[in-house]
């Protein structure tokens, strides 16, 4: 399975690199998915990307070039942190050895828990999937395309056994995807509605809602 890239959340910054150091460009990256998915291209501000990642704006032109370079470099972190769960999915889907209805719980588990945990290709995509431009259809074909197509011909084979209702694939991967986007403060508004709810018990109570709402027939068993 393909290593996937760790963007973690960047500490607090100490103080500027030296000018004649010519790391950060870890860092660099880091503040940079955070800033386009929260702020768009557009908005995103680059040298607040830099005292974010507590480097010298600079460095910027020295590893990446161009504000739309640095884009285009994190749309690449983002596709290769994505590679392992695509390969995975598809493996879950291609299993002609277990059950369609297995095979669709399993899935859909894995496919919840990754957003859960890396909820900057849920904000990366939703932020410019749609913004018509060329970032656009760049985040379709190196992203969303590829994600659907590793669990299409499984989603087929959920509705024509009538365990998904849905009259097309496409349609229930986006009502999925829309369901597995939780925003990361959802355990804190689900206590305010429901205080016997742990907070730390959410996102597993959240994903097996999900499936279970989502799939028709008998119930899936704990994920493997």
């Amino acid at each position: 399975m393909p290593t996937e890239v760790a963007i973690h959340p960047l500490p607090s910054p100490r103080g500027r690199r030296q000018k004649d150091m010519v790391g950060g460009r870890q860092e660099l990256l880091a503040a940079a998915i955070c800033a386009f998915s929260h702020d768009g291209f557009e908005r995103a501000d680059l040298r607040g990307i830099a005292s974010a990642a507590g480097v010298s704006q600079n460095l910027i032109r020295v590893h990446f070039g161009s504000k739309a370079q640095l884009w285009k470099a994190c749309l690449e972190a983002i596709t290769q942190s994505t590679t392992g769960i695509i390969a995975e999915i598809s493996k879950i889907s291609s299993d002609d050895s277990r059950s369609v209805h297995d095979r669709l719980c399993d899935a859909i588990t894995r496919i919840i828990y990754f957003y859960s945990d890396h909820p900057y290709v849920r904000d990366f995509v939703v932020r410019h999937a749609a913004d018509r431009s060329e970032r656009s259809t760049l985040v379709t074909e190196q992203l969303i395309h590829p994600a659907y197509e590793s669990c299409r011909t499984l989603y087929e084979a959920g509705i024509a056994q009538g365990i998904i209702r849905a009259s097309h694939p496409a349609l229930f991967f986006a009502l999925l995807s829309a369901a597995a986007n939780q925003p990361a403060s959802f355990p804190t508004v689900l206590r305010s509605l429901a205080p016997e709810i742990p907070e730390d018990a959410a996102r597993i109570l959240i994903a097996e809602t999900i499936v279970e709402t989502l799939l028709h027939g008998e119930p899936c068993a704990p994920p493997r």
